[in-house]
């Protein structure tokens, strides 16, 4: 563990130094879902959710199917309004101060292309029912990730299940088959350094796995397009993306490449900079990447991730400080019992 100073002055950049500027193939077109440059075809990446928590339970069903879907069919989805606006905004000034001053034991680390990524306390404001225990965030999360496939297994027996999994189809159904489930071993009983240890050896499906916030100062330049994961493929871990500072076209929002989750290639991505308040729900296999920022402020963001057991994101316990993996287990314990209620209902 070191500061980001010191990374700086090693010149280590464990995520990369981002950049698009290398770029072989043809800047691909950008839809935006919202803002001056909103475009009709982007419409089909969003699902508007204001007033979901006073809907009746037939509304808040078919609202969750509908995310369920997108998520399915494009890898992401923007889940408008979810959340009360006025409450997120407050987030803002609070997120600026704890990068500033992290709690001892924390230690915010350099991400890809200019970012700063720092582990949150689980403490007030961050942990909270209304931000983390989102029940459409929970159902669809639920709904959407079964692949199990990292469970137990090495990185060349993964890397052959997508091998089958691509000459299959590339269906998300396919890890839902038997022979795709956990392994049974020590891989699975105690997944190695790097690689998730949610849950349990006899459990799947997803558990929550971390909470970061993310600042992208003025200057940065765009990421490169990436994949947060490579195996064990798509429908293992999910990122939500809950916007502290109102994204725009160019300051520093999420691109999305729809359907690169299942490996196609549309020729296009999605930008999405939706209403403060609006969760931005993504698989980690599915390519993104952070755009340049042009605006003149920091802009904030907290992300949380929901992963299946072994899958590898080089994150170990301790990456953002000693007493990270403490707040990661409280955080873990205050989401997962209802996460895993929803596993229950989904499945039944």
């Amino acid at each position: 563990m070191m500061s980001p100073e010191e990374a700086d002055r090693l010149g280590l950049k464990p995520f990369g130094d981002g950049g698009a500027e290398n770029e072989t193939s043809p800047r691909r077109p950008k839809f935006y879902t919202h803002g001056p440059c909103r475009s009709p075809a982007a419409e089909q990446f969003v699902v508007s959710c204001a007033g979901f928590d006073d809907a009746d339970e037939a509304e808040q069903r078919r609202i969750a199917a509908e995310a369920t879907e997108k998520m399915k069919s494009n890898g992401f989805v923007v889940l408008e309004s979810l959340l009360p606006r006025e409450w997120v905004a407050k987030l803002e000034a609070e997120a600026a101060a704890f990068l500033d001053l992290p709690q001892p034991g924390l230690i915010p680390q350099p991400l890809r292309a200019g970012r700063t990524e720092g582990h949150l306390a689980f403490t007030a404001p961050w942990a909270s029912d209304w931000l983390l225990r989102n029940e459409l965030v929970l159902e669809v999360v639920a709904g959407y990730m079964n692949n199990n496939l990292a469970a137990g297994r090495t990185q060349d027996e993964q890397q052959w299940g997508l091998v089958q999994w691509l000459t299959s189809g590339a269906s998300l159904d396919w890890f839902s088959m038997p022979e795709w489930g956990p392994k049974a071993g020590h891989l699975l009983e105690k997944p190695p350094p790097g690689c998730s240890d949610v849950g349990t050896h006899v459990e799947t499906g997803p558990f929550f796995g971390r909470i970061s916030l993310i600042r992208t100062p003025p200057g940065s330049e765009p990421q490169k397009h990436h994949r947060d994961i490579n195996f064990p493929g798509p429908a293992a871990q999910v990122t939500a993306q809950v916007a502290l500072t109102q994204l725009h076209a160019n300051n520093g929002p999420l691109a999305y490449v729809p359907g690169s989750h299942r490996m196609l290639t549309p020729g296009f991505e999605v930008v999405a900079a939706p209403p403060l308040g609006s969760v931005v729900l993504y698989d980690s296999f599915c390519e993104h990447r952070g755009i340049e920022h042009h605006g003149n402020k920091d802009r904030y963001a907290v992300y949380y991730e929901f992963e299946t057991r072994g899958v590898f994101s080089g994150y170990t316990a301790a990456h953002f400080g000693p007493e990270s993996e403490a707040h990661m287990k409280a955080f873990r314990d205050f989401v997962d019992p209802a996460l895993r209620d929803w596993v229950q209902r989904v499945h039944a």
